[in-house]
């Protein structure tokens, strides 16, 4: 029984965040949080003043001489009336000071929110926990930490106005209030009660509320417009949303079902326990032992103090609910990104001539038992272009994430320059590292700020835009667009021109050579480029690429061929290296690729 006690006491502690809710609630608006504060504090003084001000009144009506009662009459009722107007303006002063508190609150979580996913490593955008859990701050609202520090200035508005009108029941009997803290205490507990109900339901179906998103998405979304009309899949996929949205909704409105029943028997007993204590005074009065004064009194305040009873119990459970999924916030600002090195002095060199080296590098990835790379060694000199070449699943775009440092290998080491990687600033490193990634983005921006990405920092010319666009084959595109370099990619937006995606891969290649990174890596990046295009790329990249060492992926000889060195790679081994003409005299994987049809290229 303590134990269980104990438990539960342990529980509600570690689902209240009140004292770290306060301080993010001061980082993001302090001078407004004080404002909102003193605002509190003023209108419940001049509630209590008004309050106080018709006592006055009441007494001065019961006890008025007959001679001045004109003048004192009106005096009352002017302090009275003057305080209740202060009253209601400061009513909304406050309403206006707590809005504008909120959106400098809800914009401080959404960007804490948006700076947490991007320095979250790779890692965890592979993890399904992680998508429960941004899923479940997300859902959380941005709006939560204000509500939480507003609820608890109301609670201590109320409880103030409650301490003040419950003085005045002690002159009429000191035992109703207490009477009527234990009416409405049920309520509250019946609410805390389903408020961890509720939080260990939304846990628990986190993955499905991701799933139905995700189907929704699938519906709406143009990335998948094409396949779903293609092979009619809009009613299965529709079908399938529908199945879990009506199991969530079932089981949520289940949980609401037992938790208004509750509420309701709680909310019944709080009102008759309210008529009973009117009853009782009521029958005081007929048997004269309570006064005429003592129940006009009573039927002012009363009401009042059963409302503001309410109210404190409401908030208490509000601010427990809220805490609730604050938590899921605070969950979410917790995690930290396994990537070291963000804070390294060491300067990148900046001479050239400077290789990058895999030397003896195995990975496996998270949760899986077959190593990605194994014992992987390889050079990318500066100047050179060295392909890797492999069968799907080979271990090519492990590799890439390796050498742009998404992942630290397990063991061996990324060298640049003779010095290990991990001695470098990671971004300053990203800087030297740039790659078109197999499932490159396509931004519906401008397509100069589509080629500009590639490197923001760096001064903006757009001789640099157009040269990068140019050799990347882009230019002639973009140059036939309603508004040149300015016209916006995609339909996503208004005036939005969609292109091929082979045009797509133009533009995300100017971005890779926009840049002024050491590397170049081209992970099948000409693979929706027709053959004349590629050969147009590939004939003018050496010179392209200047100085800069390049790696370059791919299933196409023609995309290989030229290169200064090439590895084969499988199931995470490097099986083969040489030249060209080296591999193709060789038995083996890249001969049985390209050995029949090299002739041909």
């Amino acid at each position: 029984m303590i134990e269980s006690i104990t438990h539960k006491i342990a529980k509600l502690k570690s689902n209240l965040n009140v004292k770290r809710t306060l301080i993010l609630v001061w980082h993001a608006a302090k001078g407004w949080m004080i404002m909102s504060i003193t605002m509190i504090f003023l209108e419940t003084a001049l509630f209590l003043g008004s309050i106080y001000a018709l006592k006055i009144l009441i007494d001065k009506v019961a006890h008025v001489n007959i001679a001045n009662s004109e003048e004192t009459i009106v005096r009352s009722v002017v302090i009275a009336g003057l305080l209740a107007v202060l009253y209601a303006i400061s009513k909304a002063i406050s309403a206006y000071v707590t809005e504008v508190q909120a959106s400098k609150v809800s914009n401080y979580i959404d960007e804490r929110i948006h700076n947490t996913a991007v320095q979250m490593d790779l890692l965890h955008y592979e993890s399904p926990d992680y998508y429960d859990i941004l899923k479940r701050a997300k859902d959380a609202g941005a709006e939560r930490p204000n509500i939480v520090i507003t609820t608890i200035m109301e609670i201590v508005k109320n409880m103030l106005n409650l301490i003040a009108v419950g003085s005045l029941f002690i002159t009429i009997n000191w035992f109703l209030m207490p009477l009527l803290v234990s009416f409405v205490l049920p309520t509250l507990l019946v609410r805390i009660y389903f408020a961890n109900k509720q939080n260990v339901w939304r846990i628990k179906h986190t993955p499905l509320e991701r799933k139905s998103s995700y189907l929704s998405n699938l519906i709406t979304s143009d990335t998948s417009a094409k396949e779903i009309r293609s092979f009619n899949l809009g009613n299965y996929f529709k079908d399938l949303y529908q199945l879990i949205r009506i199991e969530v909704i079932q089981q949520r409105l289940k949980l609401s079902y037992k938790r208004t029943l509750n509420e309701t028997i709680t909310g019944s007993i709080a009102t008759i326990g309210f008529f009973t204590c009117i009853g009782y005074i009521a029958i005081g009065t007929v048997r004269g032992t309570t006064s005429v004064g003592d129940i006009a009194l009573f039927l002012i305040i009363f009401p009042q103090s059963f409302s503001l009873i309410q109210n404190v119990s409401s908030g208490i459970s509000a601010l427990y609910h809220n805490n609730i999924f604050i938590k899921s916030i605070f969950e979410l600002f917790d995690l930290k990104p396994a990537e070291q090195g963000l804070q390294s002095e060491t300067p990148i060199p900046s001479h050239g001539n400077l290789d990058l080296e895999l030397q003896n590098i195995s990975f496996t990835y998270p949760h899986a038992i077959k190593p990605a790379l194994k014992n992987i060694s390889l050079k990318i000199p500066s100047g050179k272009i060295i392909a890797v070449v492999g069968l799907n699943g080979a271990g090519k775009s492990t590799l890439i994430k390796i050498l742009c440092r998404l992942y630290n290998p397990d063991s061996g080491k990324l060298t640049l320059g003779g010095t290990d990687v991990q001695n470098f600033n990671l971004i300053d490193y990203r800087k030297e590292i740039s790659a078109v990634f197999q499932d490159f983005s396509r931004y519906n921006v401008s397509a100069n700020d589509n080629i500009r990405f590639g490197a923001l920092d760096k001064i903006y010319d757009k001789k640099n835009i157009i040269e990068a666009s140019k050799n990347s084959g882009a230019h002639f595109f973009i140059e036939k667009l309603p508004s040149s370099y300015d016209t916006m990619m995609g339909r996503l937006f208004e005036d939005g021109h969609e292109v091929s995606i082979g045009q797509w891969q133009k533009l995300a290649i100017a971005r890779a050579l926009y840049s002024d990174a050491k590397f170049i890596i081209l992970d099948e990046a000409t693979s929706a480029l027709d053959a004349i295009a590629e050969k147009e790329l590939f004939d003018s990249f050496r010179k392209s690429i200047g100085t800069r060492g390049a790696l370059i992926i791919s299933h196409r000889h023609s995309a290989v061929r030229h290169a200064d060195y090439i590895y084969v790679l499988s199931s995470g081994s490097i099986l083969q290296h040489g030249t060209d003409k080296q591999l193709l005299a060789m038995e083996g994987d890249y001969a049985n690729l390209f050995g029949e049809n090299h002739s041909k290229d």
